[in-house]
């Protein structure tokens, strides 16, 4: 059997005198022994040899990304001594026990951005990655990939076409936009922006811009789109799942947009005229998950055939408040925050915790309990999901980022454990 030596603090590569061992090993046996070690581990590890990086590029990196576990949660907290309208990022990690983490994640983000950033500039994440937008005035709105893991912050380029258009025909410049990502099929990924709607109404199309990581350039798209609605106004949140971005409208119509075969369509949401909101999307179980309250139970559908909502849970919330830790108001306690893509578990908030609930043993536990000094607001409803990942962004990084090279390896990842 191998023995594995370290460098450094934390990475596990052969020793010299081993490398005769592994170099008896197949192929096979290599890679499991590899995708057992951890997500920085696993990165670093591609410096030992060419057949090392081959390895992990092509077979370790697309089944590490199939199994991710979630990693944590990116949310909205304002301090209570701050003036209003200072809306902080903080992290939580999925389970509350990684306190340092906490602490030091957005720090590191900070350091990969070349801007001062808050919630509002987090606007997706997607596999492990994480898109930034940076708000200029009068221009086309700046975007930012970024993977903490790997210590990587890609500076996407600017739209000059779509900027030239948006001043000819004097409309509003967004910042609506969303990535699709799928490490277990490719390193590359694509931007989504949407663009200004407002005359929906009258020619019933929708376009959109999207860039590819592969090509390194936009590409507009118009598809006809027919929605029940006048306005296609949405939530800000978006979820991408093989292929097709999903968003809700605030018509409470779940819109999607299918970027490979490029059509759109509009799906009503279940139970649209009872429900007071627009309710909350996610990921489970590899399905688009939508959850509204409509009193006094919460209910959970899932999509089926892109069509068809099939009802999974119906939850009392009259029997969650009564096993309320930390929950002192019913009010900011009403709908799901986030689903766990690899379980049952929802997660809720309220001003001063984070809270999952089981939902097979209806179990409701505290996984965070935010600082006596800030609280996170209950018109917020949302916690951004964050996996690790262990693809290596191809693309000329920022050159204000703290990202040097590969061959870092000591330093990689220290946040993230």
């Amino acid at each position: 059997m191998c023995i594995l030596g370290k460098i450094g603090s934390d990475s596990f590569i052969p020793r010299r005198n081993d490398c005769c061992l592994w170099s008896k090993l197949c192929d096979n046996l290599v890679v499991e022994i590899l995708c057992r070690l951890p997500p920085k581990n696993l990165i670093t590890s591609k410096c030992v040899s060419k057949l090392w990086n081959r390895l992990i590029t092509d077979v370790c990196v697309p089944n590490f990304s199939k199994t991710a576990a979630l990693g944590g949660f990116f949310f909205l907290v304002e301090e209570r001594l701050v003036i209003r309208d200072q809306f902080f990022l903080h992290y939580v990690s999925s389970d509350g026990q990684c306190l340092s983490a906490n602490k030091t994640v957005v720090k590191s983000l900070s350091a990969l951005l070349p801007f001062k950033f808050n919630f509002k500039n987090l606007i997706h994440s997607c596999n492990g990655l994480l898109l930034f937008v940076n708000f200029v005035t009068g221009s086309i709105p700046q975007y930012y990939v970024c993977n903490p893991l790997t210590k990587q912050c890609i500076e996407i380029p600017r739209n000059i076409e779509r900027e030239r258009l948006a001043s000819d025909c004097g409309e509003e410049l967004q910042s609506f936009a969303a990535l699709a990502f799928e490490p277990w099929k490719s390193c590359h990924y694509k931007v989504v922006s949407f663009n200004n709607w407002r005359n929906y109404c009258l020619k019933k199309t929708v376009n959109f811009d999207v860039f590819s990581s592969d090509t390194g350039g936009w590409v507009s798209h118009t598809m006809p789109l027919d929605a029940p609605t006048h306005e296609l106004g949405w939530i800000r949140y978006a979820v991408y799942l093989n292929g097709v971005v999903y968003r809700i409208s605030c018509e409470k119509y779940l819109l999607q947009f299918d970027i490979n075969k490029l059509n759109a369509r509009a799906t009503e949401l279940p139970k649209r005229d009872a429900i007071n909101t627009c309710g909350f999307i996610g990921v489970s179980g590899n399905h688009l998950h939508f959850s509204s309250r409509v009193d006094p139970t919460l209910f959970v559908w899932f999509l089926e055939d892109h069509s068809r909502w099939v009802l999974k849970h119906s939850i009392s919330i009259n029997n969650l408040f009564d096993n309320r830790p930390l929950i002192t108001s019913r009010a900011t306690f009403v709908r799901a925050w986030a689903f766990d893509p690899n379980s049952e578990a929802i997660y809720f908030g309220c001003n001063r915790a984070i809270l999952r609930y089981q939902v097979e043993n209806q179990v409701l536990e505290v996984v965070h309990t935010i600082e006596f000094d800030k609280h996170a607001p209950g018109s917020n409803y949302i916690l951004i999901p964050y996996f690790p990942c262990v693809v290596i962004l191809k693309g000329i990084p920022n050159p204000l980022q703290a990202y040097s090279s590969m061959s870092n390896s000591t330093s990689m990842g220290k946040d993230y454990d």
